[in-house]
């Protein structure tokens, strides 16, 4: 049987991921911070940014856990790298030689026509920019290991019944009044959740020794203002209101220094403004052609339609 150890298994991508791995057979080690609902071969409930004492034994290790895409440096460097740190330390220190890292499209920065794997890595927002810091702390602890796999995979905009741009969007949106910056004209490309887990599995089974990247997107890129007025449409609402970025910004940074004031967690970031204004079209072939990935939602609005009626069931 093929053993994982899954980091970030209670997220809203872990869980498809521990879900695939499950049905595909693999005993599963769920690393989490809160309690685990799911049956799975063991749980390891800890967080991964404060020391840890050891992994199990596993063949792979595919490590998911991480902060919020809209989240800033300080956050950033106090969550995603020091769990990669703790992760990767201990697994070496388990013998686990083959990994899966999910990293982002934001590693590209700004993208001109549609990134390949070769394309530049200038990330432009502090999400790419630690994604990028953690590829290469992995690439670099584990360039000694012999007969290993690791893989680095860069996903697009992930969506789902559960995922935070549906629930939040859906939100915005039922209120009447969802402002958005710019004219939302901006090419990137979506991935269905259960498409990102079925790419895990791919690795596992066809990833070749060695270190490998490889983006994870469905196959026709779209923008954000195709996408976000198919969410209207779906809900029967008004599509969002396209106003001024710099008005944006200015909301945005208003609302984050008054949170802090209040303590409580902003509703838009700078960094969230950045994120949904900076295009990040992907090429999948890659993926397709060497490890038979087939998305089984080829186009956000085939997937779209499915996280819909999956929601109206359960209205």
């Amino acid at each position: 049987m093929t053993s994982v150890v899954v980091t970030g298994a209670g997220g809203f991508i872990g869980r498809r991921v521990v879900c695939a791995a499950n049905s595909a057979g693999y005993g599963v080690t769920a690393m989490v911070r809160k309690p685990y609902p799911d049956a799975v071969h063991s749980v390891i409930q800890h967080d991964l940014s404060l020391p840890l004492d050891k992994l199990p034994p596993a063949d792979w290790i595919f490590h998911l856990a991480g902060a919020y895409a809209g989240a800033g440096d300080e956050e950033l460097q106090n969550a995603d790298l020091a769990m990669a740190r703790n992760v990767i330390h201990c697994g070496l220190a388990a013998g686990i030689k083959n990994w899966i890292f999910a990293s982002a499209a934001e590693v590209y920065g700004d993208v001109h026509g549609t990134a390949t794997e070769e394309a530049p890595t200038e990330p432009v927002i502090p999400y790419g920019r630690i994604k990028l810091k953690v590829e290469r702390l992995l690439l670099e602890k584990t360039k000694d290991i012999s007969n290993c796999r690791v893989v680095i995979l860069r996903i697009g905009e992930v969506y789902g019944s559960e995922s935070r741009l549906i629930t939040e969007l859906t939100a915005r949106l039922k209120r009447g009044f969802c402002p958005w910056p710019g004219t939302g004209d901006v090419p990137l490309s979506f991935v269905h959740v259960d498409d990102v887990a079925q790419a895990f599995s791919c690795v596992v089974r066809s990833a070749p020794a060695g270190i490998s990247v490889y983006n994870v997107a469905d196959d026709v890129p779209a923008t954000w203002l195709d996408f976000s007025v198919r969410v209207a449409r779906l809900l029967g609402t008004r599509p969002p209101v396209f106003l001024p970025e710099t008005v944006v910004h200015l909301y945005a940074t208003c609302g984050t220094l008054a949170c802090r004031v209040t303590r409580r967690e902003p509703i838009l970031t700078a960094h969230a403004v950045r994120l949904i204004t900076t295009p990040k079209a992907l090429s999948n072939t890659r993926l397709k052609h060497e490890l038979g990935f087939e998305p089984r939602y080829p186009k956000y609005s085939e997937g779209l339609e499915e996280v819909f009626r999956g929601l109206s069931h359960h209205s």
